[in-house]
């Protein structure tokens, strides 16, 4: 009987004879196999650390012990890395270590590393919305950051005479490497879809935990603290993001079938034109604070800015003095930011041609997004 977070180990040698097809499994097994039982002692992630030795084995996770018995992952795992999976308490698992038919013989270890129900917090901020903890975890959509075309956005609501100031923001992510950085584009509403990006946010990752598994993989809970506050008024807004991890990778945002929140996952397939809606919620937290604005808050900054298109000087006048200037692609990578601004000039001649986002922090917090064409 297998203990967590203890290695077991067995030789295997060919042809043996013994089991050969499995049940969701197409390889022969005609070496030798090794039964591990184990029963789950908690509710939740378990990760196996398996190792096929010097040759060839692969490994099944079935309900009982037996090759054709029910196969829990619906397929077999190769122990070439780390596995994910979620186990049931009380329940006999039974772990098959099976030599594949050209190999030669093996030494094969596992490790059960029992995480069991992993808790997601809830922001420590008083005001957040989303669902960012999930009933259940049933799907994932694509955030490639060099995808320049596909985009995941999902929505949130400041409610009337609200300042929202958004600090954190947090996202259930499903790939086998934690994330490191974070782009979120925020998206103005446009009747009930994402409409242009009005804010570029980017920010490191703070933390991470892994709570769960999805097609084999550890799902995160990544939280991201924000450097700067942004501030949203009354409307709908859309979070639209773009996570690396250290080696680049793929990133799926993990969602559920189940929200309860009401928001809707919506797809961009066209760079952001038109949108579809998905069959699953995705999980996430935007967190901050929450003041009730009075008259004097609803004041903005007065400025000009042209031309726009612009060939190679782009100029913005205010009587706000300006704090920074930062120049965004549209896949909201940081392309130019002036470390000293004159007169409110930017230059702009070391830029292709294309659409760029333009954002302004003026003296005492306040920003604007503006979207502009270099010639």
């Amino acid at each position: 009987m297998v203990t967590c977070d203890t290695v077991y180990t067995a030789d295997l040698v060919p042809n043996a004879g013994y089991w050969t097809n499995y049940t969701d499994v197409p390889y022969n097994y005609t070496g030798s196999e090794q039964v591990f039982e184990f029963t789950a002692t908690a509710t939740g992630l378990h990760i196996m650390d398996l190792d096929q030795g010097d040759g060839d084995a692969d490994f099944m996770i079935m309900y009982s012990c037996g090759n054709m018995a029910g196969n829990v992952t619906n397929f077999y795992w190769t122990g070439e890395q780390s596995e994910y999976i979620d186990l049931v308490e009380g329940t006999t698992y039974y772990i098959i270590a099976d030599l594949y038919e050209t190999s030669g013989p093996t030494t094969v270890s596992i490790k059960v590393n029992c995480l069991g129900n992993v808790v997601v917090p809830e922001p420590y901020f008083d005001c957040f919305q989303g669902l960012g903890i999930a009933p259940s975890i049933d799907a994932a959509f694509n955030l490639d950051p060099l995808d320049v075309n596909t985009f995941v956005a999902n929505g949130f609501t400041v409610a009337a005479d609200t300042a929202f100031e958004l600090q954190q923001i947090s996202i259930s992510t499903n790939q086998v490497q934690v994330p490191d950085q974070g782009v979120f584009n925020i998206r103005e509403n446009n009747n009930g879809i994402p409409g242009a990006v009005i804010e570029v946010i980017q920010a490191d990752v703070t933390s991470s935990i892994a709570y769960a598994s999805l097609f084999n993989d550890p799902v995160y809970h990544v939280v991201f603290d924000l450097t700067e506050t942004v501030v949203f008024t009354e409307g709908i807004y859309w979070l639209e993001p773009k996570i690396t991890t250290p080696e680049p990778s793929t990133v799926w945002w993990a969602a559920t079938e189940n929200g309860t929140d009401g928001a809707i996952t919506m797809l961009s397939e066209d760079g952001g034109p038109s949108w579809t809606p998905l069959g699953a919620e995705s999980i996430f937290f935007v967190a901050g604070e929450c003041r009730t604005l009075g008259i004097s808050d609803l004041t903005s900054v007065n400025f000009n800015y042209y031309p726009n298109p612009v060939d190679e000087v782009f100029t913005i006048q205010s009587k706000t003095a300006i704090e920074s200037i930062s120049v965004y692609n549209l896949m909201g990578q940081v392309v130019l930011k002036p470390s000293a601004i004159s007169h409110g000039e930017i230059d702009l001649s070391t830029l292709n041609s294309g659409i760029y986002l333009v954002k302004v922090t003026f003296d005492g917090g306040y920003s604007e997004t503006l979207k502009i064409v270099k010639k």
